[in-house]
């Protein structure tokens, strides 16, 4: 409780949220590429699925992977 309390206060942000936040910008880095389907990105990145990866992107970003993907070509 002690961390958690001390990363907000560094952070502003809860271990959980940091957590998140890394695995979407690691997934928005390896989606600037085409090397990888849209699952394997989810999996390498931590998610527990495509459809669970999607969800999370697409609450912190505003927009689906695939979507966000073909808007960086």
């Amino acid at each position: 409780f002690h961390f958690a309390r001390a990363l907000k206060a560094t952070t502003g942000m809860t271990p959980r949220a940091l957590v998140t936040q890394r695995r979407v910008a690691r997934a928005r880095s390896l989606l600037a590429s085409d090397e990888l389907p849209l699952a394997e990105v989810a999996l390498v990145c931590g998610f527990a699925d495509q459809a669970h990866f999607t969800h999370v992107f697409g609450r912190e970003t505003g927009s689906t992977p695939g979507a966000w993907r073909r808007s960086r070509k």
